[in-house]
């Protein structure tokens, strides 16, 4: 295997909610927080008692988040097996050269156990995460020296520029790896042996596993629960946590609504995106959205298009294809004609023609390339 908006113009969170209303699946945030049970039970058929250590190596100025996230996967995994009465399947460790606090890149310390005093079974994995320490040369002696006493059996995975902790291990030799986008170049001259992919989200090369920048260790964790015990319960994890299950656009990482208000400061707009969100499933012509900001139609299309280099037109269109990929992804048992009329394409045709446009292949055919790993 080598593989609303209103509170902030760029929250992803918020875009996966308004998927929900679209869905008819509200998850209630108001109270519960990232803590919300996901709308379908866990995978009841995993069968395996076993105990699989995560260790996560740490370093001075590592980096927080490549932590946090990967770990919170993992974290949610064993609550959730918990709650159907199996066993938690992963043991988080925290593991550093020596015992004691460990500073982050952001200031907070942490506790690690020393690894020389961790034992790693065959099942276990090692999770290198990055930060600016991975520039020095003591830790990546140490790292390297480490990493190369493991058995061939473990195995070892990287979180954004964590690696580079890798490369210099000699772990990504006649590897495919990926890293940062920022940082892609300098990793294929670094390790010129090493297959740079610099679009993907992460890379699973035989017993090596590398994620793009920082939050793509989120994308890898889910990959490695997916793996272990189905879609279903990946799936769970990540409605919880209010992310993406599976991220297919490459390295740009956020979906063309997302990115057009990124760099819109403009709290109308923001307004009006959300708005389009919560109302996917009605026709959205162009005077409709005009009305919603009190505008005339052709003054509405001159704003619109000077802020944000696209017409409303294709916006909406835009939107409608990225709620409709991710429900081809995270739904596999709804049928098409169900998401197309959900995501307002007035009949699975159209919705068909703007996927052959888009990306030259069917739903169908989408959902078959990017759909949950085959058990």
């Amino acid at each position: 295997m080598v593989k609303s908006l209103r509170r902030s113009p760029a929250s992803g969170d918020d875009f996966i909610i308004a998927l929900y209303r679209v869905m008819d699946l509200v998850v209630d945030t108001t109270s519960a927080g990232t803590s919300a049970m996901p709308a379908f039970s866990a995978n009841l058929d995993a069968n395996s008692d076993q105990v699989s250590p995560v260790l996560f190596l740490c370093y001075d100025d590592v980096t927080f988040l490549d932590l946090a996230g990967p770990m919170q996967v993992f974290h949610a995994a064993n609550t959730l097996r918990r709650k159907i009465g199996k066993v938690a399947p992963y043991q988080i460790k925290l593991v550093a050269r020596a015992a004691g606090q460990v500073k982050t890149d952001v200031g907070v310390h942490i506790e690690a156990n020393s690894w020389q005093d961790t034992i790693v079974s065959d099942r276990g994995i090692i999770i290198v995460p990055g930060g600016p320490g991975v520039w020095d040369s003591e830790t990546q002696a140490s790292v390297r020296d480490y990493l190369c006493a493991q058995p061939q059996e473990v195995e070892i995975a990287s979180v954004c520029i964590g690696a580079f902790l890798l490369g210099h291990a000699g772990l990504l030799r006649g590897k495919q790896a990926v890293t940062h986008w920022k940082y892609c170049s300098r990793l294929q001259a670094d390790f010129p042996e090493t297959r740079v992919n610099a679009d993907s989200i992460f890379i699973r090369d035989g017993g090596i596993w590398t994620s793009a920048g920082v939050t793509a260790g989120i994308d890898l964790a889910l990959a490695i629960v997916e793996r272990d015990f189905g879609h279903t319960l990946a799936a769970d994890i990540a409605r919880g946590l209010v992310v993406f299950l599976k991220r297919t656009g490459g390295q740009s990482q956020y979906s063309k609504i997302l990115e057009t208000q990124a760099g819109i400061p403009d709290g109308r707009l923001s307004d009006l995106h959300a708005w389009i969100s919560d109302n996917l499933h009605k026709p959205l012509p162009t005077e409709t959205l005009a009305e919603q900001l009190g505008m005339s139609t052709r003054s509405f299309v001159r704003y619109y298009v000077s802020k944000t280099g696209t017409t409303p037109r294709k916006a909406v269109e835009n939107l409608r294809v990225d709620t409709a990929k991710r429900m081809l992804l995270d739904y596999p048992l709804l049928s098409i004609k169900r998401i197309a009329d959900k995501c307002g394409f007035q009949g699975e045709e159209r919705m068909r023609r703007t996927f052959v446009r888009q990306f030259g292949s069917t739903p169908s055919e989408y959902r078959e390339n990017f759909g949950p790993t085959q058990q």
